[in-house]
């Protein structure tokens, strides 16, 4: 039996697809192996250029065809055709969409569409697998054979081909050599045949390069270090395996790939994977025939199937489950952690992936989330969150990621000697910085402390004018007269005031009765202040935050209040850093104090348009401490609290969120430290230069529908401010 190539086979459906469209200027999308292998074998086509995601590839050239910007699409093409892995397919299709008219296709000939829009991801007869009838299957056999890549172990990157732009990052900041080793890379490999070993692909990279044997040597090793540093396993699937081995089945593992036996062994190794005996492991490049041709199939029915039952299982439709049955196999088909992505509820992130950065991001977030090919079978592709600690690894660890590394980088910009991180906002993120600097350590000197501070204690501390009087008295507060005396100023009513003390007021309408009330108990309101002022002023001496050096200010936002009246109370100028601020001129304390907000983009001096902000709730609800709000310091420097509510009572569920921040932080920076040093200019953008990133998308996604979370997760986040009085409310999705 004759077996055509992969890149054959691709050339032959490209020719028969598109076979009435030779007479169109056609642009490509994707300049992957998959374009570097197509191209030649469609000269007779009018391609009139190449689209890529990363506009820094604009300018260079794949087989003689210019890289274009996709602005420039509709002047130059009539059509442009996706062509890539075809999980990526709708991926891309996201992407450009929605900003030009030119019609688009696929590389299999169909117009482009999305799939599973809205709630159709739930007919996706997949959802119906389950880990008891794989297992049951496997009780039927005698031989079980598994794929390796993407079934029993997986990589925390979004897509392959992220592989080779990682490598080609690293190959720069580790060798200092920037060569476009990631289109080397691919090119290279669709030079080489189908079963090319790495050691193959390498030798023809030194070859057609100017690249020195050393660094050939150098390049290869890291893309096996990467590798490494990416896999891990699958659980389900490893213990499905650990199964078949302790029941006395004999277990092959089979896949299509450019690593030879030592390496594959060192990853599962690495897995944790008990191995098979040599000859049960069978890899394309060793054996010299695959499983996408059917050539191993062929060969392994004839050599291994003979009188025994055989079930394979693996990620790839037509290589692990189609093929198979050609040659009396039995298969059985588990989604890869992309696919289920893809056919999922969470399928629209996926167009927001453009860098390195964000495919570790995300592909850390789906090897959480779908490292179980039936991980989502009960939900029918909905992601439902049950644990606390993969909420917070997913949800809100991007999220503190990004912040906390921004942070860390402005900071040392404006020259920051000490950063003091306001309560109760800063009670993880002053926790969460210090891992950050841990893992990142530039060798640069700076302190940091949590600070406590409230707007009910800086008010007071700082209250000098009658001006300052009546902005302390008019701030929102709803609740009895009595309610409002105790939370804001200390003070317990008397008879004075009995036709009132219990009395429902709202500040904001009720503001010139408050003021004739409070009148009585005025005096004790200064010497309240006047004390409160005193012991807060001691304790910042005591605790070293009153010093001439830089300070910084980290808060989640928006005005910059507790930060100008800290400011003003000290008469120590800081540098804000907030999640979002208020820029405009209105803002009373602007022309007063400085503020950066992360997660602001263009000119939107107002924050309206960042989706973190559109989500602050869910921010403000889990960045809080487990107690109340801080009210003052004590004469002995003892910080004092309003009374626990439910927040605190059951803090124990953030500290899980936040133990999930922390591996996720652990993890991204573990696999992108060295990448990161070298686009710090990426966290130092101004304002206007900068996007929204993946990080803001999935937090705000996440939120907005594209998942369920249990109540017992929800039951301990509720929002709670005592300064401005009313009940807590308990968040809601």
């Amino acid at each position: 039996m004759k077996h055509n190539s992969k890149y054959e086979v691709e050339i032959k459906r490209f020719r028969h697809a598109f076979a009435n469209l030779k007479d169109k200027r056609i642009a490509i999308y994707g300049i992957g192996r998959r374009s570097a292998t197509l191209l030649p074998g469609i000269i007779d086509y009018n391609i009139v250029g190449l689209l890529d995601r990363d506009e820094n590839s604009i300018g260079n050239e794949l087989c003689g065809i210019k890289i274009i910007p996709l602005k420039t699409i509709e002047k130059v093409a009539d059509i442009i055709i996706i062509n890539s892995d075809p999980s990526n397919y709708e991926i891309i299709y996201r992407r450009i969409k929605d900003v030009i008219s030119v019609p688009i296709y696929y590389a299999d000939g169909r117009k482009a569409y999305i799939e599973n829009e809205n709630t159709d991801y739930e007919k996706n007869e997949y959802w119906k697998c389950s880990y008891e009838q794989l297992k049951k299957k496997i009780d039927d056999v005698d031989i079980v054979s598994f794929d390796i890549f993407d079934t029993i172990i997986m990589r925390k990157i979004l897509s392959p081909e992220d592989v080779f732009r990682l490598l080609g990052e690293r190959v720069a900041t580790q060798l200092g050599i920037n060569d476009n080793i990631t289109q080397v890379r691919s090119i290279i490999s669709s030079k080489c045949s189908a079963c090319a070993s790495i050691d193959d692909i390498y030798s023809q990279m030194e070859k057609f390069t100017n690249l020195s044997h050393t660094d050939i040597v150098a390049i290869k090793q890291i893309e096996k270090n990467i590798e490494l540093q990416l896999c891990t396993v699958r659980q389900d699937i490893k213990m499905l395996y650990d199964y078949c081995i302790k029941s006395g089945k004999d277990v092959y593992l089979l896949s299509d790939m450019y690593y030879e036996k030592d390496d594959i062994k060192s990853l599962l190794g690495q897995c944790g994977i008990t191995m098979p005996v040599d000859e049960h492991i069978w890899i394309s490049c060793e054996r010299k025939t695959d499983k996408i041709s059917g050539s191993m199939w062929e060969e392994y029915s004839a050599e291994v199937k003979k009188n025994f039952k055989c079930l394979h299982i693996g990620d790839n439709y037509e290589a692990d489950f189609e093929k198979p049955s050609q040659y009396g196999i039995d298969s059985y088909y588990v989604m890869s952690a992309k696919d289920m992505l893809m056919h999922s509820s969470l399928s629209g992130i996926v167009s927001h992936v453009n860098t390195v950065s964000d495919s570790i991001c995300l592909g850390l977030v789906i090897a959480k989330l779908f490292n179980s090919p039936f991980a989502l079978s009960s939900t029918n592709g909905k992601v439902y969150f049950k644990q606390s600690k993969t909420y917070g690894y997913c949800v809100y660890g991007p999220l503190l990621e990004k912040f906390l590394i921004w942070l860390y980088y402005n900071s040392r910009k404006d020259s920051i000697d000490k950063l003091l991180f306001f309560a109760r906002d800063g009670f993880f993120l002053e926790r969460n910085y210090s891992l950050v600097s841990q893992l990142l350590n530039d060798d640069y000197k700076q302190e940091w402390c949590y600070l406590p501070i409230s707007r009910r204690l800086i008010y007071i501390a700082a209250m000098e004018t009658e001006s300052d009087f009546k902005r302390v008295i008019s701030f929102p507060f709803i609740g009895t007269f009595s309610e409002y005396m105790k939370s804001r100023f200390n003070i317990e009513v008397s008879d004075k005031t009995r036709n009132y003390n219990n009395r429902q007021i709202n500040t904001v309408g009720d503001c010139e009765n408050i003021c004739e009330w409070i009148n009585l108990y005025k005096e004790q309101i200064l010497v309240e202040a006047e004390k409160e002022r005193k012991n807060y002023i001691n304790f910042l001496e005591k605790s070293g935050n009153l010093n001439n050096i830089r300070y910084g200010t980290v808060d989640l936002g928006y005005y910059g209040t507790n930060q100008y009246y800290l400011q003003k109370l000290t008469k120590i100028k800081t540098q804000g850093y907030c999640f979002y601020s208020c820029l405009i001129d209105d803002n009373v304390f602007i022309k007063e104090i400085a503020m950066k907000g992360c997660f602001q983009y263009g000119y939107d001096n107002l924050a309206e348009k960042s989706l973190a902000k559109k989500k602050n709730m869910h921010i403000e609800t889990f960045l809080t401490a487990p107690y109340g709000m801080i009210k003052y310091i004590d004469d002995n420097g003892n910080v004092v609290c309003e009374a626990d509510k439910k927040n605190q009572l059951n803090f124990e569920i953030k500290e899980d969120v936040n133990s999930g921040v922390q591996e996720f932080i652990s993890d991204y920076i573990s696999i992108y430290k060295t990448e990161i040093f070298s686009l710090i200019d990426k966290y130092l953008k101004p304002m206007e230069d900068r996007k929204e990133d993946l990080e803001d998308y999935l937090f705000y996604s996440l939120l907005n529908g594209m998942s369920d979370v249990s109540h017992d997760i929800l039951k301990g986040f509720y929002f709670d401010n005592d300064f401005v009085g009313g009940a807590e409310v308990e968040l809601e999705l």
